[in-house]
């Protein structure tokens, strides 16, 4: 293994002409960088889902590190995203490469498997090689790898740094590809559900295509999404949760995180029946878009009860849900004295101008 890598190491010391600059003016720039196996097709794949127009703008940059220069096919794929994505030649086993990439200020590294290598432990190898000499540059950031076997997953518990509850993740193809197999022997079409989850698709419907063929396509079109339900939610159990959601914002609730009474840890409970709702509860919903999930925090008892068409569900500025929303989030109980009580309002809460939005 060691010899395979020292070539890399050795050609880690060209392309330094440029450094990635992580301020635009005065904003603050988030980015990712990828790196691993590196290619046309695996960053064509990589960029049709994590720039898909279903997910929110997110001002993220991607920065790909790879020993080699793009072909000619590839250069044309970075020139076509360049407003987002850079490309440094380099390699992680580099510690000057590492910081022209700023991987200790990226929000995360994602290391990249070849799904069509001949030797998956010698792949799993290399990229485990990889995510030591990163967090040994940065211990805190956060690394999401590809593996191809599962039994490869055992040497990333050994990395002193690695940590699950900050983030750290791991991804066996393997393990994903048989258990989609067996579940699919439990429950015909399984598999084909969640490959349709997973990937992101558009959908838009024809009059020449069949009825069965158009609720098929709009469901290749939906995908998971999280998004904090808003404080019209709270003390709701989960089944009335979710009969509002499907039947009003016309979304399918199927999971919350549900934290212990100490809001230390947390774990995700999928049809909780006696769960009530807490606040800034995160849900779990299958939609088509981002935007859509969005209906679930603006949505607002009193302004938005009786609306029947759920495009016109936005955010709100009435008193109740801003008080709710402050109350929820802690806010009022840390300024109480910034809130009056109006004689004449029968203890309706009335906020001081500065308060105001």
């Amino acid at each position: 293994m060691c010899c395979n890598e020292l070539p890399e190491v050795k050609l880690g010391t060209q392309g330094l002409g440029k450094l990635y600059e992580v301020r635009t003016g005065v904003i603050l720039k988030r980015h990712i960088v990828v790196c691993g196996h590196i290619t046309y097709e695996s960053v064509s794949h990589f960029l049709k889902d994590f720039l898909h127009e279903d997910r929110e703008d997110v001002d993220v940059e991607v920065v790909f590190l790879h020993r080699n220069e793009p072909d000619l096919e590839f250069e044309g794929l970075l020139k076509r995203n360049s407003t987002c994505v850079e490309f440094f030649q380099g390699t992680m086993f580099n510690s000057v490469d590492l910081e022209r990439v700023k991987v200790h200020e990226a929000d995360a590294c994602l290391v990249l498997a070849n799904k069509y290598c001949q030797d998956p432990d010698a792949e799993d190898a290399a990229n485990i090689m990889r995510v030591i000499s990163i967090k040994n540059y940065s211990d805190d950031i956060r690394v999401i790898i590809q593996l191809m076997q599962y039994h490869n997953k055992a040497y990333l518990l050994n990395i002193p740094s690695w940590d699950w509850k900050r983030g750290d993740d791991v991804i066996c193809l393997a393990e994903l590809k048989l258990g989609f197999i067996a579940q699919s022997c439990l429950a015909p079409g399984f598999s084909t559900m969640m490959a349709n989850l997973f990937a992101m698709r558009s959908y838009k419907t024809s009059p020449d295509t069949q009825a069965w063929q158009n609720d098929y396509l709009c469901g290749t079109g939906c995908e998971m999404y999280t998004e904090t339900l808003s404080p019209s939610f709270v003390s709701m159990t989960f089944p009335q949760a979710s009969e509002l959601c499907f039947s009003k914002l016309k979304l399918l609730l199927l999971a919350i995180e549900v934290k212990n009474e100490e809001g230390t840890d947390s774990k995700i409970a999928i049809n909780p029946k006696s769960t009530k709702i807490q606040p800034n509860t995160q849900g779990f919903f299958i939609a088509q878009s981002a935007d859509e999930v969005k209906r679930a925090w603006y949505y607002c008892k009193a302004c938005h009860e009786d609306i029947k068409d759920e495009t016109l569900i936005k955010k709100c500025k009435c008193k109740n849900y801003i008080g709710n929303l402050l109350q929820a989030s802690g806010f009022m109980k840390s300024f109480m004295p910034m809130v009056e009580s109006d004689p004449g309002s029968e203890g309706r809460m009335v906020f001081l101008p500065y308060l105001s939005l």
